[in-house]
Parts: C-alpha cells; sequence; structure tokens
C-alpha cells in the first residue's frame, strides 16, 4: 500500500500537464500570438510573451487559463495629449479581432480584464499591456476604469530563485496548493498562491512535498495580503479555510509520527478530495501484478502507476512494496 509520500507525490503527478498537453498548448499558442503580431490587423502589437502559471510551469490540469501579455506600441494608442484610452476601448478592439477570425468565430469573450479565447480544453487570457520604461507594465484594472501596475516578469524571476534555493521541489508544492484552492472555489489569486510562497520558502526548508505543503498552510495567514482579494468578504472566508485545512495538516503529521499512517491519509483525502489517491488491497494486489509482468510504471515525483510514467523492470515478486528479487 502506498505510504503517505508516495500519495502525495502522486497527488501532484495526477495535477501536473502530459507532454502532449504541453505540445498542444504550444500549437495553440504559436497560432494565436500570430495572429496578435499580424501587421495589419490594425492593433500596432509590438509584441507578445506568455506569463503566469504556465510560464511559470506552476500550471494544473485540467487546463485552465493560458496568459498573454500583447504589448502595444504606446506612440500608436496616445490621444494628442499623451494618454491610454480607456481600457475598455482597448478589449473590445482586440476582442472584435479575435471574434473575426475563422479560428475563433464565437469563441472570444471580456473576462476582465482581459480577453479570453475559449477553446475546447482550454482559455487563453490576453492581457493588453503597455511597457513602462525601466521596467513592468501598465495593464487594465479589474474595474476597467484606468491602468495600474504589473511586474511579471519579476515574479518570474523571483520565483525561479526561490525554486532553485529549495532543489527545485517548490513548483510542485505549489501546483499541489494551487489545486486545493481551484478545488475551494479559486478564492485566492493564482499569483498570488506564489506570492506568498516565495516569501515563505525563501526563509523556509523543507524535506518532501507532505512538508512543505505543511508549512504553506502554516504561513499564509502571515503572508496573505487583503488587498489581493476582491472585498474583505473574501479574505476572510480564505483564512477560515485555511486555518481549517491548517489544522487537518498538523493533526495529519501528528497521527503520521504516532504511526497511523491510514488515518493521515484520511485527512490528506479530505482536503485535497478526488485526486489524493487512496490504494485499497485490490490495487496493491494490481501493483503487484503489473511489477512481476513488467508493465509497472513510476511517474515523475516517484509515485507508482499501471498507466502513466517511466517503464520499471520486471521483478519476480512484490510484497507490501518491496520488491523479493
Amino acid at each position: 500500500m502506498a505510504t503517505l509520500l508516495q500519495s502525495i507525490n502522486e497527488l501532484i503527478d495526477n495535477i501536473t500537464v502530459t507532454d502532449r498537453q504541453e505540445e498542444n498548448i504550444k500549437q495553440s499558442l504559436s497560432n494565436i500570438e500570430g495572429h496578435l503580431n499580424n501587421k495589419d490587423n490594425k492593433l500596432s502589437v509590438e509584441r507578445t510573451f506568455t506569463n503566469g502559471s504556465y510560464e511559470r510551469d506552476t500550471i494544473i490540469r485540467p487546463l485552465n487559463d493560458i496568459d498573454i501579455f500583447a504589448v502595444l506600441k504606446f506612440d500608436d494608442w496616445k490621444d494628442q495629449y499623451g494618454n491610454l484610452p480607456n481600457p475598455q476601448s482597448v478589449l473590445t478592439k482586440i476582442k472584435n479581432y479575435l471574434n473575426g477570425l475563422h479560428d475563433y468565430k464565437d469563441k472570444v469573450k471580456q473576462d476582465r480584464p482581459c480577453v479570453t479565447i475559449e477553446l475546447s480544453d482550454k482559455n487563453f487570457d490576453i492581457l493588453p499591456s503597455f511597457e513602462i520604461s525601466g521596467g513592468g507594465y501598465r495593464i487594465p484594472n479589474y474595474n476597467l476604469t484606468d491602468w495600474t501596475y504589473s511586474y511579471p516578469e519579476q515574479l518570474t524571476k523571483d520565483l525561479d530563485d526561490t525554486h532553485k534555493l529549495r532543489n527545485y521541489k517548490l513548483k510542485p508544492t505549489i501546483k499541489a496548493i494551487k489545486y486545493w484552492n481551484r478545488e475551494n472555489g479559486k478564492i485566492i489569486p493564482s499569483y498570488h498562491v506564489e506570492e506568498v510562497a516565495i516569501n515563505i520558502f525563501k526563509i523556509n526548508s523543507f524535506a518532501n512535498y507532505e512538508e512543505s505543503i505543511r508549512i504553506w498552510f502554516n504561513n499564509a495567514e502571515y503572508n496573505l495580503l487583503s488587498q489581493k482579494f476582491n472585498s474583505n468578504d473574501d479574505y476572510n472566508s480564505v483564512m477560515k479555510k485555511i486555518k481549517r485545512d491548517r489544522d487537518k495538516l498538523n493533526d495529519a503529521k501528528k497521527k503520521y509520527d504516532e504511526g497511523k499512517e491510514s488515518e493521515a491519509k484520511k485527512n490528506w483525502k479530505e482536503i485535497f478530495g478526488k485526486e489524493f489517491p487512496t490504494v485499497d488491497e485490490e490495487e496493491a494486489k494490481n501493483f503487484s501484478k503489473a511489477l512481476s509482468e513488467g508493465s509497472l510504471k513510476i511517474g515523475s515525483t516517484g509515485a507508482l502507476s499501471t498507466t502513466a510514467g517511466s517503464a520499471i523492470g520486471a521483478s519476480k515478486g512484490f510484497f507490501n512494496g518491496i520488491s523479493q528479487d
């Protein structure tokens, strides 16, 4: 039967984008960016770049929003006084252009503060922006009344630096937190999950994903910023859910240390839901059979599977997780 640590690894494997999905995303991105950068589209796009979870390798499946910054030429959009137009007028122009293309007809909508292309299995969010001298971008604010400031490339660098500092195990940790966030109604802005993780793990090390996820929950309430949420009610709701599951994780650790591993796994299952694996006796037998037949596989995080991952050489036997070769 899988251990708690193996089950957590499998959870991360279950929500990680596959190579096939990655290739499909790249093809769609190439097509969208090709249209945006077309010099005849009258949008005056200077360049495009991907950002968000996809660019920072913290995206999870099922796939959701993939962010594309469309950097516009300031001189072509400003008025005679050097002022930018209302964000709504810019978004409308981009939306109308994309909706007029055969590839995206009736698949385009506005989803503040961006334009969204809804494909069959994923969405692409196009965010109009104007580059700021010295770094950063001006992007539409949430209410579409003005332009605000964003520094997405700095977040990417900070995350990469902290990921390296923590032996390249931070991003899988963030994926697990983002999955929890999605299961709870996306109560925390996705990028803020990453900001909180960076703050926490610049000063906290960890040995495995059980510890890193638990550390995030134990420190999140001191790092989440109320101004990142749409309302105080949203912020208070987040705090309540985090404290609830923080206590469950700490209780699970206590049970784990007492040798009550199955009870600890039940706590994790309550928190992470359907993608947290439960291995029953029948599945353990299937693993043993797959190993003897040479069809057992291992995922990128070390989780065992009979369907996905790299093949493990055939063994004469498999008993309680220990090969009998």
